[in-house]
């Protein structure tokens, strides 16, 4: 075996590991991706619905969205109590 053999394994080595960190990296970032994309998807409320109410999907389950939610005003919840 000559130096330069030699030399040439220990590149092809580090080589291999230079593309499986690399491989590695590019995993974690689609993960990232994807956990962000679908954050901005569950966060938005659609431009068309149907009816004032909706049901929207978001990441901690469906929630109710629209222009006409109940609010309890403050004369209704003094009599209830």
């Amino acid at each position: 075996m000559t130096a330069s053999q030699s030399t040439w394994r220990h590149a092809t080595a580090w080589w291999r590991i230079v593309r499986r960190v690399a491989a590695g990296l590019r995993a974690i970032h689609d993960e990232q991706m994807l956990m962000w994309e679908l954050s901005w998807q569950s966060s938005r409320v659609p431009a068309d619905r149907a009816a004032p109410l909706a049901w929207t999907p978001s990441l901690d389950g469906p929630r109710l969205t629209g222009d006409h939610l109940p609010v309890p005003d403050a004369a209704s919840a003094r009599r209830s109590s």
